[in-house]
């Protein structure tokens, strides 16, 4: 990282210590309390992981805006009286700051921590606590596009219920980092803070894979988009951050009403609950991983495949290429799947194929000199384009 990188991690750091100095007396204050919840003190501790999470979600720390997610999402609950803040569900809250700390203090290092069986406890103590219909749709996830289509959020449905509760309306912010936010005087976090003293951060990140390459045209500009909740009307939003307001786009909430999870059942050739699809493409997150699927003899997309493939970064998953063998390859599908190889790469996140990739991938790589050594030579393994 640069020195402005290490500046706002450090300052990252030292904001969490300071969220999480009294965490364990003011949840042992909450249980305490019982069903006599102190509103005020509940809000803190939820701010506290609320806050965390936005944080780390600008600097990709993956684990740690998993982790402070999962906490909000049961924090959450309390506040709303769903949830009792008990013994159980206390003990968990602790664990789980805890280990956000320790997490926090490694820095980047954390994303490569385990943490699979932490979140899925957390998730599991959620789940108990909604009607059997919430329960069935709340890991529907919602993806949230650019009016061009580019999706850059993929939301589950609770989360994204609860971030709009309370009448909020839900905004797409596109920011620039290069000329909104550092040509001002500004870091990322002061953003953030800003957005927050008027509404809630749904979900924020940093959109590296849009600065290209020294091959590419130059681009002078980094994307930080923010996923923002708030009862400010569309119409006074853009003052409250002096952007243009055609870079503030009003997110059309009747997607919840309409999440896959809504359906009893799938058509043959339809796309699945927990599926999103990117032209003749097919994302299936689940956990930490996603799959990427085409259909034989489907058309090379690759503007519908760089789409999906950023859709799996949102979710800060590895994604497997489930390619059928008789799918359609040309140069344009390559570049893209390169060029993925380099952003996932860079991100600590897996990048393979869920079989043996197809022999069309193969054929058109070596017709255009692109061989398993020169994709060595920059880096990436030959599996991304070649059989084994």
């Amino acid at each position: 990282m640069d020195q402005m990188d290490d500046e706002i991690m450090a300052m990252f750091v030292e904001d969490t210590r300071e969220h999480l100095a009294d965490i364990e007396s003011a949840l042992m204050d909450m249980e305490r309390g019982g069903e006599d919840i102190d509103e005020e003190l509940v809000n803190k501790v939820f701010r506290a992981a609320h806050s965390i999470k936005g944080g780390a979600g600008f600097l990709n720390l993956n684990n740690i805006r998993d982790l402070s997610h999962k906490l909000e999402n049961l924090l959450h609950m309390v506040r709303s009286r769903e949830v009792a803040p008990d013994t159980r569900v206390v003990n968990q809250l602790l664990a789980g700051f805890d280990r956000l700390l320790a997490l926090v203090e490694m820095g980047p290092a954390s994303d490569g921590e385990d943490i699979t069986e932490l979140l899925s406890d957390l998730s599991g103590l959620t789940a108990e606590h909604l009607a059997p219909e919430q329960r069935a749709k709340a890991a529907d996830v919602i993806p949230i596009a650019l009016p061009g289509g580019e999706v850059v959020f993929s939301i589950d449905a609770l989360s994204l219920r609860q971030g709009v509760s309370g009448g909020k309306n839900l905004y797409l912010v596109e920011y620039d980092l290069i000329h909104d936010v550092q040509a001002r005087g500004k870091t990322p976090l002061d953003v953030i803070n800003t957005m927050e003293s008027s509404g809630m951060i749904v979900d924020c990140r940093m959109e590296l894979a849009a600065v290209g390459d020294l091959d590419a045209p130059p681009v002078n500009r980094i994307p930080f988009y923010v996923l923002f909740a708030s009862i400010v009307e569309p119409d006074i939003v853009s003052y409250l951050f002096a952007l243009d307001p055609s870079r503030i786009h009003p997110v059309d909430l009747s997607a919840l009403d309409a999440a896959p999870g809504a359906q009893a059942a799938t058509e043959p050739g339809e796309v699945a609950a927990g599926e999103e699809a990117y032209g003749p493409f097919v994302l299936r997150v689940a956990g930490a991983g996603a799959t990427l699927r085409l259909a034989a003899n489907a058309p090379a997309d690759a503007a519908a495949a760089r789409e999906a493939l950023l859709a799996g970064l949102a979710h800060g998953a590895g994604v497997a290429l489930d390619f059928a063998p008789g799918m359609a390859a040309d140069l344009a599908l390559l570049q893209v799947l390169v060029s993925a190889g380099r952003t996932f790469a860079a991100r600590g996140l897996p990048l393979s194929h869920a079989g043996t990739p197809p022999a069309s991938l193969a054929v058109t790589a070596r017709r255009a000199g692109i061989t398993p050594e020169s994709l060595a030579a920059i880096g990436l393994p030959a599996g991304l384009l070649f059989a084994s």
